[in-house]
């Protein structure tokens, strides 16, 4: 049974903030997501020398749209280093992660179909520091794999 919240249904207009989640250094401000939305749109805030661990999201296509500071991103084999007013298409199944170099980095995240901001939710709910058998749970409830650490240079 998902014990996330669920988000009323989308409609036009002006994103707001309808959550905040928070895991390994990133702050992930939702803006959409749900089960009733067609995709899930986050804004996030990476702190320094964190971020995503290297992962694969099976079931999503995500894009980021770096708006401030500076990432380093795995994408399969390929570190790339993007700044402010870059953007990537990550496929699902394709290994991917970043951290924040030289200070804290934002960027816009919009995943489809939606369910990462639930992903996110699951993994805040989390005690610190994390058993490893819950955050395997949490990624394969919601079709994710930890496969390495957060990308270094």
């Amino acid at each position: 049974m998902d014990t996330m919240p669920h988000l009323a249904a989308p409609s036009s207009g002006v994103l707001f903030s309808n959550a905040i989640a928070r895991f390994s250094g990133i702050e992930a401000e939702i803006l959409l997501g749900g089960e009733a939305a067609p995709f899930t749109v986050m804004a996030m805030t990476v702190q320094q020398e964190q971020g995503a661990p290297a992962h694969i999201s099976f079931e999503e296509d995500k894009v980021f749209c770096v708006s401030e500071g500076r990432l380093l991103f795995l994408i399969d084999e390929q570190k790339v280093e993007v700044r402010a007013g870059d953007r990537l298409f990550v496929a699902k199944g394709a290994t991917h992660g970043f951290s924040a170099l030289g200070g804290v980095a934002r960027m816009m995240l919009v995943s489809t179909p939606a369910r990462h901001d639930r992903f996110f939710q699951a993994m805040d709910a989390l005690p610190v520091p994390h058993d490893l058998k819950d955050v395997q749970a949490v990624c394969e409830r919601f079709g994710q794999a930890i496969v390495g650490p957060v990308v270094a240079v």
